[in-house]
């Protein structure tokens, strides 16, 4: 949303305004160069009060058109309970519905297992990953709320497009790309750069992302590829139990796994070039940025098939497809790349054409102007 803001202030004469959610005790709000900036509490987050607040600031600032970034939270509310009557486009990230349907959320992981992702304390407390599944439930159905009452949607796969469709047979959808931060523009992927053998992964934070299956798929390479690295990139808890749960599981992996903790997008990029394969082994996604940000980077990518993820690779030409839940399968396209310079390169350079096409800034600022005006054209 920060690039997309940057680049409407720099291709056009628009004065915007961005709200958010944020860790303040009042409302804040600032005006700079055309925009103006307004953080409500973050205890509001899902509440009626904070709703209200967000009416509010909408209808004192009379804006032509209101764009919601995500149908995780409860922005999409305002026009779908008609508590504001100005134009609303909604832009799909994430699907919640989807996304909290249990064999996605926790993968192929057994009860036993997803027990002991809990700290002793955590279920009574009302905490750990058992809560959370329950409360994502409750966000799936104001998530059906939010896409069943409104009408127009960006988005930027056949997935998302085919679930709001399902959702709202009526509703208007436009393409819309992501605009990627410009380390990823300026980092090359090479194969004399690289340090072999190293794969990078990220968000191992939660059970859906499928931290589980590639140290799983590890198990099977270690044999050929003693000195094989995977370097895990985001925020893990040290505190909640999943987070305790997954480092326990790296530790049997030695040297073989770090842990690089948030990384920033020149860091991210830097980790990206110098490394030999990205993976995503998530049990559901809809547009992973990191799996565009790689493909930008032009190196070769590894993913389940899954969600959203198809538009984004074409299997064996942009990136490597394997089955959800699939460790053998994904230790064998790794074991491939590995063993194969021509391919490495081939798919890098291929997803890095298309990456280039895709996320250019200045076709998705022409898409987005195109959008705003076609919505607000029909509303006149």
């Amino acid at each position: 949303m920060a690039s997309l803001l940057s680049h409407l202030l720099e291709k056009t004469d628009y004065k915007l305004a961005a709200v958010s959610f944020g860790p303040t005790r009042r409302i804040i709000s600032a005006y700079s160069d055309r925009i103006s900036t307004v953080v409500i509490p973050e205890k509001w987050r899902a509440t009626r009060e904070g709703l209200c607040a967000c009416r509010d600031i909408v209808n004192e600032w009379k804006p032509d058109i209101v764009h919601v970034h995500g149908t995780e939270e409860a922005y999409g509310l305002l026009s779908a309970r008609g508590m504001i009557t100005y134009p609303v486009v909604i832009s799909l990230q994430g699907l919640v519905g989807p996304y909290s349907e249990w064999y996605h959320y926790f993968g192929n992981n057994r009860i036993n297992e997803i027990i002991r992702m809990h700290r002793w304390l955590e279920i009574p407390a009302l905490r750990g990953e058992l809560i959370s599944f329950l409360k994502f439930r409750m966000k799936a159905k104001r998530e059906q709320e939010i896409i069943t009452n409104n009408k127009y949607f960006i988005g930027r796969t056949a997935w998302d497009r085919a679930y709001v469709h399902a959702l709202n047979p009526s509703a208007v959808y436009y393409y819309g790309g992501e605009i990627l931060r410009k380390p990823f523009w300026n980092n090359h992927w090479r194969l004399e750069n690289i340090h072999r053998h190293r794969i990078i992964f990220t968000n191992a934070g939660h059970p859906r992302k499928g931290t589980d299956l590639l140290l799983r798929s590890a198990k099977l390479l270690l044999t050929d590829y003693p000195d094989l690295q995977i370097r895990i990139a985001g925020n893990i808890s040290k505190r909640n139990g999943y987070g305790r749960y997954i480092r326990r599981k790296f530790q049997k992996f030695g040297n073989n796994v770090f842990e690089l903790g948030p990384l920033n997008a020149e860091q991210m990029a830097e980790e990206l070039s110098t490394s030999h394969i990205f993976v995503s082994p998530s049990f559901i996604d809809n547009s992973p940025n990191a799996v565009c940000e790689a493909q930008l980077i032009g190196m070769p990518v590894i993913s389940t098939y899954t969600g959203g993820v198809p538009s984004l690779i074409d299997d064996g030409h942009t990136g490597l497809f394997i089955p959800t839940g699939d460790a053998p399968m994904l230790a064998a396209k790794i074991r491939e790349v590995f063993k194969n310079d021509e391919l490495a390169i081939g798919l890098g350079n291929s997803a890095r054409e298309v990456a280039v096409r895709r996320h250019d800034p200045d076709k998705i600022i022409f898409d987005t102007i195109a959008t705003y005006k076609d919505i607000l054209k029909e509303k006149a």
